[in-house]
């Protein structure tokens, strides 16, 4: 049995759900073992919230420490942790539609930041986390990203950034950190292609419930991504009981 602990920021929820959401239907896999913890909201996560304790990180961010004192846990101890974490760009994208920012391109009143200075925004925004990541690759603890939603089209966000401009923004952060989880062996379990429209931002349907919601995913979200989620495990089982099996 392999006991997957996700945990993260509050796009967890919605994984949440769905989780819930499929055990009611019986349809959870056998031989994966999911569980959700979500960790605290999103805002903490460029802060140093957690501190190298040598064996695990030790959580000294007050709100998360409700949740867990230690990652990864020692009871009950999980087989992989899956980080719902390292590719939400809200953060970003808030500075830059504050700051009237553009990423490589020209737009009237807007200053332009280059790809390279984005991306230092991009890891200086992440650096918690993926020395968090680092950390777990050290004490050989086996970890995967689960990604959030991409932009809703009625974010409102997008009432003070033009649309074009913020897809790229979420776009290129999430291509640098999949490079930067690529290169910490960080497998990805990430957006279906047929949650997104034509134009970029999610479908609708896989919006929140709530109408004044829409920066969070709904439980159909949530079951979609925990279904990948069974799909990789066992697949990683199987590749590791075929690497395990020796010629006689």
């Amino acid at each position: 049995m392999m006991k997957i602990l996700i945990t993260g920021d509050s796009h967890t929820a919605a994984l949440q759900r769905g989780l819930k959401a499929l055990r009611a239907q019986g349809a959870l896999r056998e031989g994966v073992e999911v569980s959700v913890t979500p960790l605290g909201g999103g805002h903490v996560l460029p802060t140093p919230f957690w501190r190298d304790a040598g064996d695990h990180a030790e959580i000294i961010a007050p709100g998360y420490r409700a949740q867990f004192t230690r990652l990864p846990p020692q009871q009950p101890a999980p087989d992989v942790l899956g980080l719902c974490m390292p590719l939400w760009p809200m953060r970003i994208l808030h500075r830059m539609a504050g700051e009237k920012l553009a990423l490589a391109d020209r737009i009237a009143d807007h200053a332009t930041v280059s790809k390279a200075v984005f991306r230092q925004l991009v890891l200086a925004d992440q650096q918690h986390v993926l020395g968090l990541i680092d950390l777990f690759n050290r004490i050989r603890m086996p970890c995967v990203a689960l990604s959030p939603p991409v932009l809703f089209a009625d974010h409102k966000v997008l009432a003070r950034y033009p649309a074009a401009q913020a897809l790229r923004v979420f776009d290129t952060y999430r291509a640098i950190m999949l490079i930067e989880l690529a290169a910490r062996d960080v497998p990805v379990i990430d957006l279906p292609p047929e949650t997104r429209q034509a134009d970029g931002f999610m479908r609708p349907d896989f919006r929140h419930d709530d109408p004044q919601d829409a920066h969070h995913a709904n439980a159909a979200f949530g079951a979609l991504m925990i279904r990948r989620l069974q799909d990789w495990a066992q697949d990683r089982a199987q590749d590791q009981a075929s690497s395990t099996v020796r010629p006689a």
